[in-house]
């Protein structure tokens, strides 16, 4: 089980923590929801979803067994859907965001910083970016605290506004008490939930810790050229209302637990 589920909820993290993050691609006078998510790149985040969880499963040390690879491209068939996401994510914003809130949304996506982070954002999401991201995002993160400690406190902010670790770390444990629970239950062993989540937290023993670290080291990658009075103003951003209400994270813990479900059903442990 830790080995798939590791994985699994890091690369959860990474994507989330991108999601607030995503400015707009044109000066759109967004002034609806589905309007901004379409002026704003979001629709182009949700569909690397279920493509970065499948690679991340496929970087995982050691290979799966032929049964459980097989189980998890199943899983994935229908998993994260960025149509359906995205109509989620519509749905459950409606009675969070006021008019004055869309419309700070779609100013700011359409403002210069919005566009600047974008670029940013969009470039460091490529595959191609994905390993440079990693690599050079450590050995900047590894040098911030000596060498630029306003920097390193300004990244931890932004993380922060964004409640990266927590949320990150809520749609790891709901897929991995999906696994979990349908796995003891397979064998004839079913748990309360009390005791299937003590489990659980055993078995991702670090997961906070990792999670931090990978969303540090994807800031400390993709701001590293922007100038410290631009980062000021997007933390601003961030912790607004406004931004800080535009998230995905109880859609992404819903398709985690979904996607748990489907994988012990491709196994044939459980009946559709």
């Amino acid at each position: 089980m830790p080995s798939l589920v590791s994985p699994l909820t890091r690369m959860a993290l990474v994507l989330y923590c991108l999601v607030p993050l995503f400015a707009g691609t044109a000066a759109a006078q967004a002034q609806t929801i589905s309007e901004i998510n379409k002026a704003n790149g979001f629709h182009e985040m949700l569909m690397g979803i279920g493509p970065g969880f499948t690679a991340a499963v496929k970087s995982a040390p050691g290979t799966p067994p032929r049964k459980v690879q097989d189980a998890l491209a199943a899983a994935m068939e229908g998993a994260f859907d960025p149509e359906k996401m995205e109509a989620a994510i519509e749905a459950r914003m409606a009675d969070k965001l006021s008019a004055r809130d869309l419309s700070e949304l779609a100013s700011f996506y359409a403002s210069p910083l919005g566009k600047q982070v974008t670029a940013l954002e969009i470039q460091a999401s490529s595959p191609q970016a994905r390993e440079a991201k990693k690599i050079e995002g450590a050995k900047i993160l590894g040098e911030l605290p000596s060498r630029d400690p306003a920097r390193f406190a300004l990244y931890r902010k932004m993380m922060d506004d964004i409640s990266a670790v927590d949320t990150g770390e809520a749609v790891g444990l709901n897929m991995g008490y999906a696994m979990l629970s349908e796995m003891l239950g397979a064998a004839g062993k079913p748990l309360p939930d009390d005791q299937v989540m003590a489990l659980l937290r055993k078995q991702t023993d670090g997961l906070r810790r990792d999670i931090d670290n990978d969303a540090m080291e994807a800031a400390a990658y993709i701001y590293r050229d922007m100038s410290m009075a631009d980062l000021k103003l997007y933390e601003a951003f961030l912790a607004s209302p406004a931004g800080s209400r535009y998230a995905l994270g109880a859609v992404m813990t819903d398709e985690a637990r979904s996607f748990g479900h489907r994988f012990f059903v491709a196994l044939g442990y459980r009946k559709a």
